[in-house]
């Protein structure tokens, strides 16, 4: 397993959206506004947001639209069908764009670390391994701001 970087998460909505049912401005306004998930449907559905000084926030929501396609979920929070949990790396440009917003940015989601597993590096094709420094020369390359 090689680590290929850290990546930071965030809760983005359309503006439509926004303007349909204000603005939230606090973890608890976000169980008014309707929501998307990522992953498989499971009874309950849950964001763990990070505060300033270790302060925690859960927010539970019913999503009205649940996959494990991040590219499905990122279209239909443009498209304005409702607030969503995704990588910063997934929304730059549609945030920049003004097609998405942040929300929420004294509060955010724990970021992840992006892993590329393969089975041994014993006997590990070279193909394999340019393969690997590949991807994490792109990581490193990515700007999340």
């Amino acid at each position: 397993m090689k680590v290929l970087g850290e990546r930071n998460w965030c809760l983005v909505a359309s503006p439509a959206l926004l303007e349909k049912y204000g603005v939230p401005l606090m973890p608890a306004d976000l169980t008014a506004l309707p929501s998307l998930d990522f992953g498989p449907p499971r009874g309950e559905h849950v964001w763990q947001l990070e505060g300033p000084h270790g302060a925690a926030a859960t927010v539970r929501h019913t999503p009205r639209f649940v996959t494990d396609d991040m590219i499905a979920l990122r279209q239909a929070a443009v498209a304005g069908a409702g607030v969503v949990l995704l990588p910063v790396m997934m929304v730059c440009d549609e945030t920049k764009g003004g097609a998405l917003v942040g929300l929420t940015p004294e509060r955010v989601p724990k970021g992840g670390i992006i892993h590329a597993v393969f089975p041994s590096r014993r006997g590990q094709l070279p193909s394999v391994r340019k393969l690997i420094d590949y991807l994490a020369m792109r990581f490193e390359q990515v700007d999340e701001s």
